[in-house]
């Protein structure tokens, strides 16, 4: 009985023993399957790299005498933008100009309102007539027909100024409840005093005519003649100031006053610049120093494309760029009707001629250096590359030599070895 159990136990101990072996084998077998497996994939896959072949199209490399430029983003409008004000305070009466409009030199833009100028004018023209009356009876002699006259002038010169002490105390009442400013009374005052001294000058005439005159008393009414000319000639040009007109063929930047407003002497009333279309650019502190006035330039505006020259460069660094403002000034035709302040231009900066390899920039490619494709026994091949001046679409390169089968096309989806049909 105990031989028949251990007879058992070896059978079975040998059974297990078998199938051990057994899953081994197959371990084994599945291994070397996937090795196989995988070095005959690639194979495949290397020998299909090595038979495809990738289309591209090829430029030949040619050295050459090629432009050199220093390319810049510039801003139109610049210093051609002027400040337009009146010499005197007034009301606005009339805007002719809208924001953006051309105008011809000529047109008008803004009108005051004249009433007071007018007057000022009148009672300016006043004083020189009663000037000039006090002058001529102090030279030869007073006549009654001469005192009439300058008691005549005494009444004007004092008309004036009455309507001025009432225009003072309108005033000085709408000052204090603050419906104007403090510089709109002080206008009125200055006014007020120039009509009290053209009464005061009057009252003296009328009076030496009366009296008679000493050599002293002819020079004292020489100065007058002559200083009441002069405030004539003042109040004129403020009222011939109070329409203003375009200078010059330009275009309306901006109205910043409005019809009826108070418009305050030397406050600008109108953003104005000339049809000249003027880029400003800021220029590193390597490229000012290459560059001086009167070098040319080609500026791209949207689809335009101009020539210019610079015509100002500032000789300080801005602050907060570090860079060199220079100015370009567009001397080719061009429709600046388009184009408003602060538009982007791309500007290239003329800087000669240079015998070097130029090619199309859309064919470098970049992978932490730059680089290119070229063809050589049917495959690809990668040349690393050095990039030199750039103008528009083309750059000039170190690193490829003449004859050279540049790709062009294509290029994205080769590798370095890669077999390419040129198309």
């Amino acid at each position: 009985m105990v031989e028949k159990f251990i007879y058992m136990i070896k059978k079975i101990t040998n059974a297990a023993k078998k199938k051990k072996i057994l899953f081994i084998s197959l371990s084994v077998a599945v291994i070397v399957l996937c090795i196989v497996y995988s070095v005959f994939s690639s194979k495949n896959k290397t020998s299909e790299n090595d038979t495809k072949k990738y289309p591209v199209k090829i430029m030949q490399v040619k050295s050459g005498s090629y432009p050199m430029s220093l390319q810049y983003q510039g801003l139109t409008g610049g210093s051609e933008v002027r400040k337009l004000s009146f010499k005197s305070s007034a009301k606005i009466s009339k805007i002719y100009v809208a924001k953006g409009q051309h105008v011809k030199k000529g047109d008008k833009l803004v009108d005051l309102d004249k009433s007071d100028l007018n007057f000022a004018a009148e009672a300016a023209n006043a004083q020189v007539s009663a000037a000039a009356a006090q002058y001529d009876k102090a030279v030869n002699g007073a006549q009654q027909e001469d005192i009439n006259k300058a008691q005549i002038a005494v009444k004007n010169a004092q008309d004036a100024n009455n309507y001025y002490k009432d225009l003072y105390n309108k005033n000085l009442k709408l000052s204090e409840s603050g419906a104007i400013s403090k510089q709109q009374l002080q206008d009125v005052k200055l006014q007020l005093d120039n009509s009290q001294n053209a009464l005061n000058s009057a009252e003296q005439s009328l009076q030496q005519l009366q009296n008679g005159s000493r050599p002293e008393d002819k020079q004292a009414t020489l100065d007058q003649l002559n200083q009441a000319k002069a405030g004539y000639e003042a109040k004129k040009s403020m009222l011939n100031d109070a329409s203003m007109t375009a200078d010059m063929d330009g275009y309306v930047v901006d109205v910043l006053g409005k019809e009826g407003e108070m418009q305050q002497a030397g406050s600008p009333v109108i953003l104005f610049r000339s049809e000249k279309q003027v880029i400003t650019v800021g220029l590193s502190e390597d490229d000012v120093k290459k560059v001086k006035v009167g070098t040319k330039a080609q500026v791209n505006i949207g689809d335009d494309k101009a020539q210019g020259e610079i015509i100002n460069i500032v000789q300080l660094a801005d602050s907060t760029s570090g860079t060199y403002s220079a100015e370009i000034n567009i001397t080719t035709p061009i429709d600046t009707s388009k184009y408003y302040v602060g538009e982007t231009s791309t500007v290239y900066i003329d800087m000669g001629q240079t015998n070097s390899i130029s090619i199309p920039i859309n064919s470098v490619l970049n992978d932490g250096e730059d680089y290119v494709y070229v063809v050589e026994n049917g495959h690809a091949v990668k040349k690393n590359i050095t990039l030199g001046d750039n103008k528009e679409d083309k750059v000039s390169v170190e690193g490829l030599k003449d004859g050279d089968k540049l790709i062009i096309e294509g290029m994205k989806n080769i590798k370095s070895g890669y077999k390419v049909t040129i198309k």
